[in-house]
Parts: C-alpha cells; structure tokens; sequence
C-alpha cells in the first residue's frame, strides 16, 4: 500500500441498495476525470466485482501469484481484486474469526503499485471486516461513501454505519441514495427515448400542441416509488452535504451484470453525469481532509464555566451543545446535570465527534453550533 494515497470506503449497512454499483462507478469515474483507481472488493462472502468488470484478461495464479505477492488484474485502466477473481468457483463459508485474516492477507499481499485512490468496496453490515480495515496497521482509510435507498428501513441502518465510522475516526464525507426515483425520460443516451412513441400517440388522437405538452410533463415528472428520501435529515444530523440522488434506470442493472461499468458503457447518459459528481466530491472532501484548512473551528472545553469555547470567541454550554445532537439515541430532555466532555475528535473540516462522560458519543455538525460557519 506504499503508493495508494488515498483510500476511499464504499459501505452501506443494508444488502441490496447498490453499494457494489456506486463502488464500480465511482472508480471508473475517478479513472475518467485522470486519476489512477483501483478496487478492492472485500466482501468474501458474495464478491460482486467479477460480475461487475470483466478483466483484460482472467487472474491467473501461476502468473499472479509470486511468493506472498499478488498482482492484481486489470479493468481497461482500473487495477481490480477480488477473492471473487483469485477463486471464482468455490463458495467461501467461514466464520468471522476465518474472515479477517483473509481480508488482511488480501490487502497487504496485493501488489497496487502507483494509486491515487483505491475504493475499497465493503460487506453489508457493521461487522467484522469494517473493524478489521478501521483498526488495521499500515492502512489508512482516508473517507467513506455511505450509500443507501429513499426507505426509512434503510436510513435507520445508514445512522448506524455513519455512527459506526465516526466511532473509528473515519469521515463519511457523501450519501449515494440509489433507486431515488423514476423518471420516464431519464434516457440513458438514446436507449429510452419515448419521443417517437409520444409523438405518434399525440397523432393517433389528435392531441393540440397544448396537450402534448401537458403528456410531456406528466410522462417526465420523477415518480418518488420509494418516498422522498432523507437527504435532509442526513444534513441536519451530520452536515454531510454531499448527497447525490441515482434514478432508477434499468440500463445501470443490467450493466452491472454485462461486465462493463454503466459509466464507461453510456458516458454521456444523466446518470453518469451523477456519478461523475460523486467523484468531483470525493476527491474534494479527500483534499480538504489532508489540508487541514485553518478555518477549521478550534473547541477548547472550560470545565469551571461548564462550556466550549469555539475559536477563542463563542461559548456554549455543554448542556446546550448536547441538545443539538441529532443522533436518535439522545434524548434531548434526559441530559444528566454533571454531563461533561470526555474527549472530542475533528472529523475533517465539516464535524467534530464528542464523547461525554455519561457514554454518549455525538457527531456535531460545525455548521450547526458554529456561529457563521460555512462547510
């Protein structure tokens, strides 16, 4: 890993919300936009990335495998692992204490070479192998990409992986919500295009210039299958501004089963362009975590006045600071009167995790208690 400079989670708590598609497109993205990328595809239970990315050419141990090295294989640019390659026709079925030996053999063998990113795609859940990578010697894990669909359902579990990551000191710095919505002319290039079909509709029935239009808009409007989604609340909790809506487009799914990534197949499709995004962020929040602005807010905690003093200017009391914790194990009008800080960690240049002396632990927002901050 002595050339991979940043290395970027993937995660999700909930199976089944795409989180190997956001993985896959968000490298491939990053690899668009000049950067050198690689994957890492962690989970050995259920590999997706074989699926997903079909190599230049099949892993081959007698070639790949020299020593304790491993090299990985290569995706038109993209370096990929996966146990999925090394292994393709075994079923792995191991207990936990098996596992993350595993993944860390996995990481510390692989031969990455010269990386700007590697995006490590990771098992649902908030297991094993999440703590293993947070606690591993030698890796540092630099940000997390929390993906997740409109449902309350998932949301809860989102909370859990976002508290989970700030607990190891792991930024979540974007939200992926994925099957956002429908929307009838979110055509992938050309592919699903129903002007033709419209414009004979309109012609068999005689529909005035007025009326197409009216059909126009009705058949474009997004249809939330899912509810409206909670990018709101994921800001209010945590300040996490990056949050990027995926439509549901049945061109991404099949895509993830043809073994070319969905950006490199339609580049200039609507969805693309999200992902794109998504990568613009990233690398971003990534830069800005390693500058270390100076306008990161400075807490210093006076414990006879009971308050935090934020950049020498602000005070605000603990008791107060704590009732803006939107986390959903707080209770806002349960707060102990000798509640006092414990210990409190910065979490890039967009929050700060505080652990209180009652086993709290919050992650603040500045933007929320910080008088004229700006993310």
């Amino acid at each position: 890993l002595s050339g991979v400079r940043n290395v970027v989670l993937c995660a999700s708590c909930k199976g089944g919300v795409g989180k190997s598609t956001t993985s896959v497109n968000l490298a491939y993205s990053l690899h668009a936009q000049g950067h050198k990328v690689g994957i890492l595809d962690v989970d050995i239970y259920g590999p997706s990335l074989p699926t997903m990315v079909t190599p230049t050419r099949p892993f081959n141990p007698a070639e790949d495998i020299v020593g304790n090295a491993i090299s990985p294989v290569d995706g038109d640019g993209v370096k990929l692992m996966s146990m999925g390659y090394i292994n393709p026709f075994d079923n792995f079925v191991l207990r936990g204490a098996k596992v993350s030996p595993l993944v860390q053999q996995l990481i510390t063998t692989t031969q990455w070479g010269d990386l700007d990113y590697l995006i490590i795609d990771m098992p649902p859940g908030t297991g094993d192998i999440h703590l293993t990578l947070a606690q591993m010697d030698g890796l540092r894990i630099d940000a997390a990409v929390i993906v997740t669909t409109p449902q309350r359902l998932s949301f809860v579990d989102v909370v859990k992986g976002v508290e989970m990551f700030d607990k190891v000191g792991i930024p979540s710095v974007a939200v992926v919500e994925n099957m956002a919505y429908l929307e009838a002319n979110s055509a992938t290039e050309s592919e699903h295009s129903n002007s033709d079909e419209m414009a004979a509709f309109a012609a068999k029935y005689s529909l005035p210039a007025e009326g197409v239009e009216e059909l126009r808009q009705l058949m474009g409007a997004k249809q939330f299958v899912f509810g409206q989604g909670h990018r709101q609340r994921l800001l209010d909790m945590w300040g996490i501004v990056n949050s990027f809506s995926v439509p549901i487009d049945p061109t991404v799914a099949r895509q993830g089963d043809s073994g070319v990534p969905f950006v490199k197949a339609f580049p200039r499709s609507s969805a693309a362009a999200i992902y794109a995004k998504l990568a613009e962020a990233v690398v971003s929040e990534v830069r800005k975590l390693k500058e270390k602005a100076d306008n990161t807010p400075k807490l210093i905690y006076d414990p006879s006045a009971k308050e935090f003093v934020i950049n020498s200017q602000q005070r605000i009391s603990a008791v107060d600071l704590r009732r803006m914790c939107r986390s959903p194990a707080n209770n806002p009008n349960a707060i102990p009167a000798t509640l006092a800080p414990v210990d409190w960690v910065p979490l890039g240049r967009y929050a700060v995790s505080i652990q209180w002396n009652d086993g709290h632990q919050s992650l603040m927002p500045y933007r929320a208690f910080v008088d004229g901050y700006e993310s």
